[in-house]
């Protein structure tokens, strides 16, 4: 089996848990014998990344909308066409249907009428408007990452009988649970969507409560300037190894007041690290759930396991249980599943 993935950036480059997802998928596909090669942007003198061929079109990653002759070309000889969204969906399965080729897309990020809050009324309609263009098309299967993901696809009508979820998994080995200090732990990017500016709002509330911003993204500058003294910030990343499991081992609470993940690899990182979440995505961690953008509510949840260690503890004990659920074996073996029911 042929199978060609489309996706807007692909190892060494990365933005985040799409691109650690795909290389995943590139890789496990390869172990059980199906032929890969990955169609990116980035340095076209990069013709691989640990043994995954890969072609890079030398364009910034947004005007991969438009790269319909080069998916065109690398998908003739192929079985399947692997995509995502959001900026090589389209064109991809534009492709596929011209070719008739089975395409199916991934659903890495999804935000419906969150994109309103993050973007304000104009950009935030304009947004809107681009998903449900990219998403509502009749791939021949649409994959969500979570349960709760497939609900939200339901938003915006892409969550049919055409689709399914298939959870990703994580590199359990390298998460330990250790001596916990006294810091809340925050870990992505540092972007609009994963509600970074509703965590400093959070920390204003709780002067008595460390945080540590762990992560990189385009906000860093604005949230430096506006940070209260009891944030911290780390711009380790998981490149960095050891130093960037130890944070996680060592935090007594996880915290995300993202608006829109659809998954949350932090989260599963997390909770194998026996860390207790506060959380607005509901994957079905211990601990407690809220509301987006509720900042009080937040900052109330936040105080309440800070101030009993001995629940937090329990709670972050059974997370590393629930963690062992999400790996990627189990995820090659269903996608590989479905690639041989569509064929």
């Amino acid at each position: 089996m042929k199978v060609l993935i489309t996706h807007e950036l692909f190892m060494p480059d990365f933005a985040g848990g799409g691109e650690k997802l795909v290389y995943e998928m590139a890789k496990n596909l390869q172990k059980r014998g199906i032929q890969v090669k990955v169609l990116t942007t980035g340095n076209p003198k990069i013709k691989s990344f640990e043994g995954i061929p890969t072609v890079r079109l030398k364009i910034n990653r947004y005007l991969m909308n438009f790269a319909f002759f080069s998916i065109w070309k690398h998908a003739k000889d192929v079985d399947l066409i692997q995509t995502s969204n959001y900026n090589a969906c389209f064109p991809s399965w534009l492709v596929g249907k011209l070719l008739r080729k089975p395409v199916v897309c991934f659903v890495f990020g999804l935000y419906g009428k969150r994109w309103l809050k993050m973007r304000g009324f104009f950009k935030g309609t304009v947004s809107r408007i681009v998903e449900k263009i990219q998403l509502n098309r009749s791939y021949d299967k649409i994959l969500f990452l979570s349960d709760y993901s497939k609900e939200w696809g339901r938003e915006v009508g892409v969550a049919g009988k055409n689709s399914m979820v298939i959870n990703p998994g994580v590199d359990l080995k390298d998460y330990k649970s250790g001596k916990k200090e006294s810091f809340v732990l925050f870990s992505g990017r540092f972007a609009k969507q994963k509600g970074v500016y509703d965590l400093i709002k959070v920390a204003k509330l709780l002067p008595h409560i460390n945080f540590v911003m762990m992560g990189w993204g385009e906000e860093e500058g604005k949230l430096r300037e506006i940070a209260p003294t009891n944030v911290k910030f780390s711009n380790l990343s998981l490149k960095a190894g050891k130093p960037f499991f130890e944070m996680y081992s060592k935090a007594s609470v996880f915290f995300l007041p993202s608006y829109g993940e659809t998954f949350g690899f932090v989260l599963v990182e997390a909770m194998a690290s026996g860390c207790p979440i506060v959380s607005t995505i509901p994957l079905g961690f211990e601990g407690l759930v809220v509301k987006p953008g509720r900042v009080r509510q937040m900052a109330k949840a936040i105080d309440y396991l800070m101030s009993n260690s001995a629940k937090a503890k329990v709670l972050g004990k059974k997370n590393v249980e629930l963690a062992q659920r999400f790996t990627w074996s189990n995820f090659a073996d269903k996608l590989v599943g479905l690639y041989e029911n569509i064929l």
